[in-house]
């Protein structure tokens, strides 16, 4: 890992340098050079014409990438050449210089402002426009400049030389100014990712290894045989059908490779050829012929190419639209299957955000929406290597996945971390996250994603867990126990009661104020925390018939062990938005309290659920009946979700329970206690009780009672015990 480090660094390094002026100029300067002498190779003797213009096409290429500012660089590296290695006088070598570039440089400057105009157009405009320019216009104007030349130099052009002379030009720019371009981009480091990732991404789409190897090793056979072979008839014989094999090898192995490959089977023919004519010293019909034919090879090459690329940039937004959700941008399991093919051994991490969303409920689709995009943008800010999120049907979370290192456990804590530290914008408020955790599962190539990735991100909320690793066997064994453990304690009435009870900040000494909760204690002795067993009673769908069992087991446990009624102040029992939504609900408890012969005004019903009621307009007459026949009304988790000022106006209830995220950092959160002092504002202008959740120390309680709130609730007041040992403790404290 340190060895790759520092060879990114230098490689960094180098790039930083060849983007300085003065040493992209020098590396121009000695690429010029470097092309006269690829040239050489090409040069019809007779008239010391480059059939094919390595140096043409290099200048091209690095005007396109780093525009005029190294034409000085060019003028310089033709001046100079001229000057050592050509035997002409002065005056030819200054004319030379400064004219060979003129042509090159009209066509670049056009191409550059056409291709900003069609920006956003097909990719066949843009190769229309390259090939217009760059294989029609240039070879015009280079034959021309050509013709002026020799004019001023007293040498005669034939028409058949004239023609060839465009016929190469053309060939040049279309063979050997692509992947000279391509290699300056890569030595610059401008543009490279773009073009190397786009041909993989098009080999990838369309190719297998086995065909690609096949492909290679047919056109390797054929080049090999070529350098050997002094048949010339056979020798354009193989080269055509290098040809063909390459053509249909275009979008299919990608791009690069075959317009590279290409480019070596056309030099070999023009080299072979060229080298034929030089040895005759005269031009003949059938090497312009032979020059034409390959032109138009390459410029059916060109079409197909650009057709290829066209196909896969509307295919790829075909499956981007496909696999992405349109309001959050977070693609789906198709893609991230397809993603981790090309990562070995990856670790798929899921950032369950329920915690959160539950508490945020109020902010609708669109919110949640603009969390999950603000998270992501966090995680790819905080890691380049999550390159995608993705979210899985059916979750309220974002999945993404890491490569495997050594300091992978160091790196998830560091992630977390961050987390900690995110803040959601919205509506011109920051949020903070609820409690969160990472679930992280190590993958093997045998996964098989699709019947897994269900249960992965279907785990309890762990409110104290930051990150826990995945064991798929060992949770599926888990899940199927706390199934069976459910259903049998539906069957055998094994729930119990348990209560936690208030602290009274205002009056010490007043009536006991308690909750009543539910826990399960199964008959085989082991136990199940609510935070487990009450996803699979609201898998089940029965939490209305739990709310019945809860309130008639209270009100029997009540009436047969309290001595006194006036020992309780307050007795409150959770009730669901199922159970809110039942139109016998309120009829139930009357009949309930008749039969134990309970005083409604001890009892108070908290609305516990932070979603949405599934039916508030019966919601809202159901607590109506049961504030008539005497109870009272909580609202809890105010302050977050749907339990916010809204409600107030619509559901008449007489206690709020401030949400224990303002409780919390309550001492160290300037913010935090603002909030807290306006709600206990609000609520007594409204004549209503407080009751702050999740007060943990005395620090906590004083600052409250300083606020003014009523009860404290938190284990640094009371921890849950059984409700029975709580009643009898009220029992024995009436006696003394």
């Amino acid at each position: 890992m340190q060895e790759n480090t520092a060879r990114r660094s230098f490689e960094n390094a180098v790039h930083r340098q060849l983007r300085k002026p003065l040493f992209a100029n020098l590396a121009i300067f000695f690429g010029i050079l470097l092309s006269f002498y690829f040239s050489s190779f090409f040069t019809f003797e007779p008239m010391g014409f480059f059939v094919l213009s390595f140096v043409n096409a290099f200048m091209v290429a690095a005007m396109l990438l780093l525009g005029l500012r190294i034409l000085p660089a060019i003028i310089a590296a033709l001046f100079a050449h001229q000057l050592l290695f050509v035997d002409v006088p002065i005056v030819h070598v200054l004319l030379f210089a400064t004219t060979l570039p003129i042509p090159p440089i009209i066509t670049t400057l056009a191409y550059s402002n056409a291709v900003k105009r069609v920006k956003a157009h097909s990719v066949l405009l843009k190769v229309g426009i390259y090939f217009l320019l760059f294989g029609m216009i240039l070879p015009v104007l280079q034959a021309l400049l050509l013709t002026l030349v020799a004019s001023l130099s007293g040498i005669f052009l034939g028409a058949e030389f004239i023609l060839l002379s465009s016929v190469s030009m053309s060939l040049t720019h279309l063979i050997i100014t692509p992947p000279l371009f391509v290699f300056l981009s890569v030595l610059f480091w401008s543009g490279k990712d773009k073009y190397i990732a786009l041909d993989k991404n098009i080999f990838r789409m369309n190719s297998s290894p086995w065909a690609y190897r096949v492909w290679l090793a047919m056109l390797a056979i054929f080049i090999v045989v070529k350098l050997f072979l002094p048949d010339s008839l056979m020798l354009y014989s193989l080269g055509f059908v290098s040809m063909v094999i390459v053509f249909i090898g275009i979008g299919r192995f990608g791009i690069l490779r075959p317009m590279l490959i290409g480019s070596v089977v056309v030099s070999i023919i023009v080299y072979s050829a060229t080298t034929q004519v030089n040895a005759a010293m005269a031009l003949d019909d059938e090497y312009v012929a032979l020059m034409e034919i390959l032109t138009a090879f390459a410029i059916l090459a060109y079409i197909h190419g650009s057709s290829s690329i066209r196909s896969f940039l509307m295919s790829n937004e075909k499956i981007r639209v496909e696999r992405t959700d349109p309001y959050t941008g977070l693609y789906n399991l198709s893609q991230l299957k397809e993603d981790m093919v090309h990562c070995e051994q990856p670790i798929l991490v899921f950032f369950d955000l329920w915690p959160t969303l539950t508490k945020l409920a109020g902010i609708g689709h669109s919110g949640q929406a603009q969390l999950l995009r603000q998270i992501t943008r966090e995680l790819f800010a905080a890691r380049s290597d999550i390159k995608r999120a993705y979210r899985p049907p059916f979750t309220t979370g974002v999945l993404f996945f890491l490569p495997q290192k050594e300091d992978i456990q160091g790196e998830l804590v560091t992630l977390s971390l961050m987390l900690d530290e995110f803040q959601f914008y919205w509506q011109g408020t920051s949020i903070s996250l609820v409690s969160h955790t990472l679930h992280c599962w190590t993958l093997t190539n045998d996964e098989d994603l699709d019947a897994k990735i269900s249960v992965f991100c279907d785990q309890p909320y762990l409110a104290n867990q930051k990150i826990c690793w995945f064991d798929d066997n060992q949770l599926s064994g888990q899940r199927v126990s706390r199934l069976i453990t459910v259903q049998h304690a539906l069957k055998n009435n094994e729930f119990e009661l348990f209560c936690q009870p208030y602290r009274n900040l205002q009056d010490p000494s007043a009536a006991s104020s308690f909750e009543v909760l539910l826990r399960l204690r199964p008959a085989d002795g082991s136990s199940l925390e609510p935070e487990e067993f009450f996803p699979m009673i609201n898998e089940f769908g029965v939490e209305a018939k739990l709310d019945r069992w809860v309130i008639e087991n209270t009100f029997k446990q009540l009436s047969t062990h309290l001595t006194q009624w006036n020992l309780i102040n307050r007795c409150a029992i959770n009730l669901t938005a199922k159970s809110l939504g039942d139109e016998d609900l309120s009829a139930y408890v009357l009949s309930l309290a008749k039969l134990y012969q309970i005083p409604l005004d001890r009892i108070c019903f908290e609305i516990t659920e932070s979603a949405a009621l599934e039916n508030e307009a019966q919601a809202i007459t159901t607590v109506e009946a049961l504030k008539e026949a005497g109870c009272n009304i909580a609202l809890d988790d105010f302050g977050t979700g749907y339990a916010s000022f809204s409600y107030l106006r619509r559901i008449p209830v007489t206690v709020l329970k401030i949400d224990g995220e303002f409780i919390r950092h309550l001492p160290t959160n300037p913010t935090d206690k603002l909030i807290v002092q306006s709600i206990s504002l609000v609520a007594k202008n409204m004549s209503l009780v407080t009751v702050a959740e999740y007060v943990e120390t005395e620090e906590h309680a004083t600052l409250l009672k300083e606020l003014g709130i009523n009860y404290a609730q938190g284990f640094g007041m009371a921890k849950p015990i059984p409700l029975l040992q709580h009643i009898g403790a009220m029992n024995a404290l009436a006696q003394t």
